[in-house]
Order: C-alpha cells, then structure tokens, then sequence
C-alpha cells in the first residue's frame, strides 16, 4: 500500500514538472461565454484571425524595438448567451500600459466551443502582461504565462 502510494505520488510531481508554471485562469462569464485564458507566449511572428477563427487572417511580425504577445483564450457559448457587439480586448502591462490588439470579434455565437489568439504589440521586449481584459472583465496572467 505504502509502495503504491509512492508511485502516485510521485507520478503527480512529474506531471507537475512536466506541465511547468504555466496554468489556466479561472473561468469567468462575460455576456454568457464563458472564457478561461489559457497560454500567455512571447513570439516573433503570430497570426491575426478574427474571434472565432475564420477566415479573415493575416500574419504580424514584430518591428525592431517591440515585442509580439499571444494571450489564448477559450470560450464556450451558455445558454443565456446574446449576441451583442463587443469591444476588442485589451492587455495591461505590470507598469500599467495599456495595449490594443487588432483582433476583433466576429459571430461570436456561431460556435459552441473554440479558441482564440488575441495578439499584442509590446514594448520593450520583455514586457510581462498583467491583465486581460474583455468587455469589464479582467483575467489575472500571473502564473498564466509561458
């Protein structure tokens, strides 16, 4: 038994190691969605595709001196869904900048489940992102990231 308990034990911290600091946020409704972002990346090039993707995309490629930021979100459609016009969401840094993402949202009802690339234009390289934020509803990063 105690041998047994080991292993389980032990397999549980490999997973933990295995999956990194990196979590989930915690699910929050916005006009009946539901939506838990799930990676925060620093990158070099991403794509822009509307919420949900379709087939409106182009790629973006950082310019000297700035920084791309990828925040994925999940979203699921409840029941009491609506459709209203949304606003595009925003990301704030830990010193407080605000930042615009060209990624807007398109049909959002359309789908029941899927996911989302809201990209991001930092500066300096480095920036950490400290929220995000859809509509009035803002999602802790820490911990989040990459």
């Amino acid at each position: 038994m105690m041998k047994t308990c080991f292993v389980a034990l032990a397999a549980s911290a490999v997973l933990a190691v295995a999956l990194g600091a990196q979590t989930a946020s915690k699910p929050q409704t916005v006009n009946g969605l539901q939506i838990t972002v799930t990676g925060v990346e620093h990158t070099d090039k991403a794509g822009l595709k509307d919420c949900p993707p379709g087939t409106n995309t182009v790629n973006s490629v950082q310019r000297p001196g700035d920084e791309l930021v990828v925040v994925t979100a999940a979203f699921k459609v409840l029941p009491d869904f609506k459709p209203v016009m949304m606003k595009r969401p925003t990301a704030t840094a830990a010193d407080g900048k605000v930042y615009n993402t060209s990624v807007q949202f398109v049909d959002v009802g359309s789908v029941p489940e899927y996911s989302c690339q809201f990209v991001y234009r930092v500066q300096p390289p480095g920036t950490k992102l400290k929220t995000f934020t859809v509509e009035n509803t803002a999602f802790d990063l820490t911990g989040v990231e990459k």
